[in-house]
């Protein structure tokens, strides 16, 4: 019964501040639409893959432990400086070596021989760029330094490499419609806990305790004026004083 009554005290505030909830849901959606399309930049990942190894033979120890090795040697050594260095010279690249491996991030699923380099940046053709840039040049320094010869990347050319749009507008619109919402709720109840006056007859009864026999609604008064006719002297008539 109790929770009844919350929720019916709840859903009153909400009807009494709705003028509160609807501005304020409007003014965090307005703000997210705004950053959606003027400062949010659209991101993009392009991934590459490299194949380590051959097939697996499952009666193999040395060759399973070998695979291993390569994976975790190859993991290690695509976001070096060694790669990295090697990929902003092949495409004269100006970033830094942080922001550049901040950019790369590499997975590897477990039991896969396949290595996932994914690229994220604000456009779409500078990311097949360096996605097949940084497999490339992961290749051929794992060749150099570690004779590394079973290894190979799935894209002949960047033009193969395929990017998908991370982040949607309209996503981040909806976040900022449910944020707004619940900002708004949240004030409401702010301004109503906050608000001393007594709204109704069950508030007198928390505050006296005592019940409440009557309601007298009270009107405003009105003024009423009323006006005379214009009083219309004759011609020839003399007013006399006294």
């Amino acid at each position: 019964m109790e929770q009844r009554i919350d929720l019916q005290k709840f859903l009153q505030i909400v009807k009494n501040r709705a003028v509160t909830i609807l501005v304020t849901t409007l003014f965090i959606a307005s703000i997210a639409v705004i950053a959606s399309i003027y400062f949010v930049k659209p991101s993009y990942e392009a991934t590459e893959y490299i194949i380590v190894g051959k097939e697996q033979n499952e009666n193999s120890y040395t060759e399973n432990q070998e695979l291993i090795r390569i994976l975790a040697s190859a993991v290690d050594l695509i976001k070096s400086p060694i790669v990295l260095n090697a990929v902003r010279a092949e495409l004269d690249n100006q970033d830094s070596l942080k922001e550049l491996e901040e950019k790369i991030s590499v997975q590897n699923n477990k039991d896969s021989q396949i290595i996932h380099i994914i690229i994220k940046e604000s456009d779409p053709e500078r990311s097949k760029q360096m996605a097949y840039a940084v497999g490339n040049v992961s290749v051929k320094k794992l060749n150099e330094l570690l004779n590394v010869k079973n290894l190979k990347i799935v894209s002949k050319s960047e033009t193969d490499i395929s990017v998908k749009q991370v982040g949607n507008p309209l996503f981040n619109i909806a976040i900022g419609l449910f944020v707004g919402l619940f900002l708004g709720i949240v004030l409401s109840m702010l301004r109503e806990y906050l608000d001393n006056s007594i709204q109704d007859e069950s508030d007198v009864e928390q505050l006296l305790g005592l019940p409440v026999l009557g309601t007298v609604h009270v009107k405003e008064k009105q003024r009423f004026t009323i006006s005379h006719p214009p009083i219309m002297k004759q011609r020839g008539e003399l007013s006399a004083r006294g």
